[in-house]
């Protein structure tokens, strides 16, 4: 009868300790502290131990997530006018015709689009960070002249696209005025 109890009393607690949740590793290759420790091809020297899942109400499975798992992001012109003509504010047509706003995806944490001019061109680009709104008057070293530069930062896909261009009644009727009399 002892052997008996014993043998039923090893084997239950065999089984309640076996209905414990099951322990899967746990990690995110965008943790900063250890961004390499989780990859795809999860090593057997990596310094993860398995985790516990018993917070994780009737879990019976280990899921592991490979590639990118991100919201859409922003878009924004991505350009420069030393090796795109079109880049500049009198080419760029924000009908698409020309340049189109494109992806961020690219550029870790992109929440904004940047817009650069300067005396030798304009510059579009992705950022993660705000570099806010300002201009200055730059002199490159060997220049006589100052240059205005100004840096325009927005958070809107396509926001970093050309100025457009707004012409007032009062220019259009004394051009159409002219343009009369000039044909007469």
């Amino acid at each position: 009868m002892t052997t008996t109890y014993l043998l039923f009393l090893v084997f239950a607690v065999n089984t309640i300790k076996s209905a414990y949740a099951i322990s899967c590793y746990q990690c995110s290759g965008t943790d900063s502290d250890e961004p390499f420790e989780c990859n795809e091809y999860l090593d057997t020297d990596t310094g993860l131990s398995p985790i516990d899942c018993e917070n994780i109400h009737n879990a019976q499975y280990c899921i592991k997530q490979v590639g990118r798992f991100e919201v859409k992001g922003i878009e924004c012109y991505q350009c420069n006018t030393s090796t795109t003509l079109e880049c500049s504010d009198g080419f760029l047509s924000l009908d698409g015709t020309l340049l189109r706003s494109a992806s961020c995806d690219h550029v870790y944490g992109a929440q904004y689009c940047i817009k650069m001019t300067g005396g030798i061109g304009t510059k579009r680009y992705c950022s993660s960070l705000d570099l806010g709104n300002q201009c200055n008057y730059v002199q490159q070293p060997g220049d006589k002249l100052e240059y205005r530069t100004c840096i325009y930062t927005c958070n809107t896909d396509g926001c970093n696209g050309a100025s457009s261009i707004h012409i007032s009644t009062t220019f259009f009727i004394v051009l159409l005025f002219i343009s009369k009399c000039t044909v007469f």
